[in-house]
């Protein structure tokens, strides 16, 4: 009788940790929601508020049809510019999905530079020749000027050439305002510590894919590197700010993400006079 009594209470905890389990990865797995973040920085060569909108590492998902989850947010908060740092295509997959958020955003000032996942691609070149067409800045070693006081600067991904070129990126600079780098990987950040700009936008990392709950602390960066130091949000890199977006989508479709929801964020840029203006947040 005893066996059985123990067999039972057994069973039961297994049960409960069993449950207790799968309410947890289903209270995490949250695909079906989606951030909406706003920060702020200010600063003396912006004479004019503009807001940014960052849309990382789509990786050829959809998001509501015609990518309508991601619209709505867009289209709600009027940003002045929208920036892709990367990974909007990937290998083996529908790249008429990232072309529906492209054709849905077409008429706004949009920017993209190439990630790691997009670079590996053999259709690289038409799918960036289509994109301008659509009207997108595809700046890859290149840089252009918005409302001719922000110099927008976009690195393309060196694939496995690891590295940043920061010979490449002051050859590339026209002007002395407002210098804003788009280049995908965070990693790079003793790199960016050296060069001048005002602001750098990454991507690459999906906010640490799984975060554990309760904090801001992801837990695997590309590669499956353990707690990667820039997942997301801002870091001051010797008064250089980074931004990290935490993306959209992850770059293994096996490889979820975890309490870690899909973000669309927003960066106001406001003049350093502007007494509304509180710094990053």
């Amino acid at each position: 009788m005893s066996f059985f009594l123990w067999y039972d209470s057994a069973m039961n905890i297994w049960i409960i940790l069993a449950a207790a389990l799968i309410i947890f990865l289903v209270c995490g797995f949250q695909y079906h929601k989606m951030d909406e973040t706003h920060f702020t920085l200010t600063s003396e060569k912006i004479t004019k508020p503009v807001r940014i909108c960052v849309l990382a590492d789509l990786h050829c998902r959809r998001f509501g049809e015609h990518q309508s989850r991601i619209i709505n947010l867009v289209e709600k908060n009027h940003p002045d510019m929208i920036v892709i740092p990367g990974d909007l295509f990937d290998l083996n997959r529908d790249y008429k999905i990232s072309f529906e958020l492209i054709d849905q955003l077409r008429g706004r000032w949009m920017a993209f530079s190439s990630g790691n996942h997009d670079i590996y691609l053999s259709e690289l070149s038409e799918l960036r020749q289509r994109l301008k067409e659509k009207g997108v800045h595809v700046l890859e070693n290149e840089s252009v000027l918005f409302n001719d006081e922000i110099e927008v600067i976009g690195m393309t991904d060196r694939g496995r050439t690891l590295g940043f070129d920061t010979e490449c990126y002051e050859g590339l600079k026209q002007t002395g305002g407002f210098q804003l780098l788009i280049s995908h990987r965070p990693d790079y950040a003793e790199a960016y510590k050296k060069i001048q700009c005002d602001l750098i936008i990454c991507g690459h990392v999906h906010g640490g894919q799984w975060r554990i709950p309760f904090t801001k602390k992801g837990m695997f960066g590309p590669h499956l590197t353990l707690f990667p130091k820039y997942t997301e949000g801002f870091y001051d890199l010797n008064g250089r700010p980074m931004f990290v977006s935490r993306g959209l989508a992850s770059g293994a479709p096996w490889f979820f993400r975890l309490y870690n929801d899909p973000e669309v964020s927003f960066i106001d840029l406001r003049p350093k006079k502007d007494p509304s203006a509180d710094g990053s947040k």
